[in-house]
């Protein structure tokens, strides 16, 4: 699977607030010194697949065991771990990847330039993620410790592109395997990350011991254990009878550790948008002015409010871009709500439309009920279509699909605007469902030019044609708030992160 498209992937998962089994606090799985535990909200099955992984909790899983070359933060810096540079050539067409001395796999096998050509070479087979212009680029291993990048064309996304979601596979590993499939319940994964897999039970914790071998310095905690609670309130209950250090709280659930000196409560953002989008190809979506019409007739503050209780927890934003990024404008149609210019255009249209969401998603829930009673008064009722996740996955992701008019959705993307193209552009992954030759000429203009006054023109223009089309409505973003205990330190330096939680979790720190 693409490298993005898992990304968005996962991000939709992340949307869910799950409330299926609980785990009982008896677990032989305790927080104790030297130990971190984890609250995560769905098991990631028996199986490990690096090249696969496309929901939180196996990407965490990944991004603990397998290291990329290096990280691109949220805040765009880089950080370093087993490259030491990755510099371009003057004219833009090559970088030179340096890796440092002495790596090693966490089974004590040499990592080198031979594992970075393997794994690109492994994602390319997968899939066009990093490609250029629809070529590949040439991999080229100039000795145990440099690699040789040879780009198709000028790239200005491509330095994000060529960071692998994967982290770089051990070929001396997987090259004798039949696939990239792991038995976390007879096998040990062998990786490079600042932890390695121990040991897995099924529906109750992944156990990760302190890798010797990562290639920064090792992890301050000696253990780590994704302990699986999918009911958001037995793991608060679990948080405070210190059974678990940490867990992803909800807005309407934090009284009990607020003004509570035993807890910390970290609100930080994902960079996400939440979204939702009319679809193209069902009979009543057909006409522009209708389209505008029904986003007319939405507030997306109460839409928020509904699914966030408090302003506090999430931020207003009119683009397809998150509004921390660097590209990020509002010099577009916003559809603030206007409820006589919404009748006007939807007069001749259809009365009677579907929504699709994810009926375990509890912000989702609130949501579609207070889009419906915004449509409802411009007499247009809304059909709600809730649906489980497969259910959901199927529909939302199949660009014939007819039966849903709207669908909900949210995603988060990378720090280079050329990230989202996967969206919009035909020929790629297209998730919007959207077919506009001016958009696909655009991103392919922003991508090209490395002088970053024309991409801002470029990505200017490129909000304003996708929100003038009326097919894509985007809310804002929330804030992602993380409970922990206040035994629970480095949490500044571990760097808050999309999907993973922390961009290093060998910075965190843990007191008896």
């Amino acid at each position: 699977m693409r490298k993005n498209a898992r990304l968005f992937l996962a991000l939709i998962l992340a949307l869910l607030l799950i409330s299926g089994l609980t785990v009982s606090l008896s677990s032989p799985v305790q927080a104790e010194s030297k130990t971190f535990t984890y609250a995560i909200g769905g098991d990631t099955g028996n199986t490990i697949n690096p090249m696969t992984a496309d929901d939180r909790w196996s990407l965490m899983v990944t991004h603990l065991t397998f290291s990329p070359a290096y990280y691109i933060n949220p805040d765009g810096s880089v950080t370093y771990i087993l490259a030491k540079s990755f510099e371009a050539s003057e004219d833009g067409l090559s970088y030179t990847m340096k890796l440092k001395d002495n790596l090693k796999w966490s089974d004590g096998e040499p990592l080198t330039a031979d594992d970075i050509v393997y794994t690109y070479d492994e994602i390319n087979k997968k899939g066009d993620s990093m490609f250029i212009d629809g070529k590949t680029i040439e991999l080229t291993k100039e000795d145990d410790h440099t690699v040789i990048f040879k780009l198709p064309a000028v790239s200005a996304s491509v330095f994000e592109m060529l960071v692998s979601e994967t982290g770089v596979l051990p070929k001396h590993f997987f090259e004798k395997r039949n696939g990239f499939d792991v038995n976390m319940l007879e096998e040990e994964l062998v990786g490079s990350g600042p932890y390695v897999l121990k040991k897995y039970e099924t529906g109750q914790y992944l156990k990760f011991e302190k890798n010797p071998n990562y290639a920064n310095e090792p992890a301050k905690i000696d253990t780590v254990i994704l302990r699986i609670i999918e009911s958001p309130d037995t793991a608060s209950l679990a948080l405070q009878n210190g059974e678990i250090d940490a867990w992803i709280g909800l807005p309407d659930m934090l009284d009990s550790f607020k003004d509570n000196e035993a807890f910390h409560i970290n609100n930080y953002s994902e960079g996400r948008v939440a979204y939702l989008r009319l679809n193209p190809m069902t009979e009543a979506m057909q006409n522009k002015d209708y389209r505008a019409g029904l986003l007319y007739a939405l507030d997306r503050n109460e839409i928020m409010l509904a699914g966030y209780t408090d302003p506090d927890f999430f931020k207003l934003s009119y683009s397809f871009l998150p509004s921390s990024n660097e590209y990020y404008s509002e010099d577009l149609e916003k559809y603030d709500q206007d409820l006589e210019k919404a009748r006007k255009l939807t007069a001749d249209g259809p009365r009677d439309l579907k929504l699709a969401y994810i009926e375990e998603d509890k912000v989702q829930a609130n949501q579609v009920l207070a889009i419906q009673a915004q449509l409802k008064k411009i007499d247009i009722n809304v059909e709600l279509v809730g649906m489980n996740q497969a259910a959901y996955m199927s529909a939302a992701y199949d660009n014939e699909n007819k039966d849903y008019d709207i669908l909900m959705g949210g995603y988060v993307m990378g720090v280079d605007p050329n990230t989202f193209s996967m969206l919009f552009v035909q020929g790629q992954m297209n998730m919007m469902n959207y077919h506009n030759e001016t958009v696909d000429k655009l991103f392919n203009e922003g991508n090209a030019t490395l002088d970053k006054e024309k991409r801002h023109e470029i990505y200017n223009e490129l909000q304003k044609v996708i929100a003038d089309e009326a097919i894509f409505y985007p809310f804002g973003g929330n804030l992602r708030t993380l409970v922990t205990s206040a035994r629970v330190g480095g949490l500044e330096d571990a760097i808050f992160a999309p999907v993973y939680t922390f961009a290093d979790w060998s910075k965190l720190t843990i007191s008896d």
